[in-house]
């Protein structure tokens, strides 16, 4: 194992190995290091000091920060660095005779040589998927190797399919706590999707369900949903999942123009059966705030009316269309059959889901679905990976 491994970070103890520290000075009060693959990173001192991950600094259970900011003199700098025996980065400070000291595969990762976004999605048609990343379970077990599996691909693709699991009820939320805390909703925390005849939703019927994607009439829509076939007996019903992000790509590409408007403009949609009344406006195609994609809110069936000038509608009607043609087209949608035992599980603010009619006379068919955060995923992510890096 790479001994950077046992180099104490603020996150965390144990940090997956990258680059080493070939060298290390201080110039113009910046620590300046240089990597082995030929990369430099200028480092602040305020940023370094403030980062110290020792007793004094760190809480070591909680790893929560111990030093105050107001502690840290304004004019703080490095009057030594060196490279230790372990690969770490120490630094002697100004004013005090504290030294910290830092493992290098964190440093290189926080400062700026990696994404801030550990997992790079990958966009998708159906040219390059036509069906979920499928994963088997064995036995009907669920490993922490297999489980990371899954949840990577969800947080690149969007999606994964788990197969041969067994149909017990208590399944999707067992599965769900092991990634982490249940998302509850006005669905309830664990919901049926069965036809209803007093459904409080189109999903509750045996009908054809355009893609769209869930609850996008609260401020935060659920990140993550989980659906687990349990029984799958009735003609149709065929799942339909569409990347939003790569509809989203593809239309900045082609008409710029409904691009802007879509990301633009405030749509509201609203739960307006039964005693409650959830409604929120925002554009379909959500961005962050440097300009990436970061969610699609899409319900077609909860559409509320649009308030805007009567020049702004018209324009806005022709994108969204644009955006519904698009996300609805075998170009973009994958189409599958539900498996009894079969669990589905994808990212509710990128993938819009749908499904074509089924018929409850010719047989049952039963889903049983829950939802979880985004972060829930991510955080379970790294939580895996640094599991599984100490037990190789």
């Amino acid at each position: 194992m790479n001994t950077s491994n046992l180099i104490p970070t603020p996150d965390n103890w144990y940090w997956p190995p990258s680059q080493s520290i070939t060298s290390c000075l201080v110039s113009d009060n910046a620590v300046v290091v240089q990597w082995d693959n030929d990369r430099r990173s200028k480092l602040h001192p305020l940023w370094l000091r403030d980062n110290c991950c020792c007793a004094l600094c760190l809480h070591q259970v909680t790893r929560e920060n111990l030093l105050d900011l107001r502690d840290i003199p304004e004019d703080i700098r490095a009057t030594a660095v060196e490279v230790d025996a372990e690969g770490a980065l120490c630094i002697s400070w100004s004013g005090c005779n504290h030294v910290s000291r830092f493992n290098p595969a964190w440093l290189y990762a926080n400062s700026g040589h990696q994404p801030s976004a550990p997992f790079n999605p990958a966009f998708w048609g159906t040219a390059q998927l036509s069906e979920p990343p499928t994963f088997y379970a064995n036995d009907s077990l669920i490993s922490d190797e297999l489980l990371y599996e899954v949840l990577l691909s969800v947080a690149r693709h969007g999606i994964a399919r788990l197969r041969d699991l067994p149909t017990d009820i208590e399944l999707v939320e067992a599965f769900a706590l092991r990634i982490g805390a249940i998302r509850e909703t006005h669905f309830d925390r664990i919901f049926d999707v069965i036809s209803k005849a007093d459904g409080d939703s189109n999903a509750y019927t045996s009908e054809y369900l355009a893609a769209h994607t869930d609850i996008p009439t609260r401020e935060a829509p659920p990140g993550i949903q989980i659906l687990h076939s349990r029984v799958a007996d009735a003609e149709g019903g065929e799942s339909l999942m569409t990347d939003g992000f790569k509809v989203a790509q593809d239309i900045e590409q082609e008409f710029p123009e409904y691009y802007k408007t879509l990301t633009t403009t405030k749509w509201c949609y609203a739960n307006r059966a039964g005693p409650k009344d959830y409604r929120w406006e925002a554009p379909t195609i959500g961005l962050d705030d440097q300009g990436k994609l970061l969610e699609i809110r899409m319900l077609p069936f909860s559409r509320a009316p649009l308030q805007g000038s009567f020049e702004d509608i018209q324009k806005a009607y022709a994108a969204l269309r644009c955006y519904m043609v698009k996300a609805n087209s075998p170009e973009y949608q994958m189409r599958f059959s539900f498996k009894a035992g079969d669990l589905i599980i994808f990212d509710n603010r990128r993938i819009l889901h749908g499904r074509a009619e089924f018929f409850p006379s010719t047989g049952d068919r039963s889903l049983r679905g829950t939802y979880l955060d985004r972060d829930d995923v991510f955080s379970k992510i790294r939580q895996l990976q640094r599991q599984l890096l100490l037990t190789r």
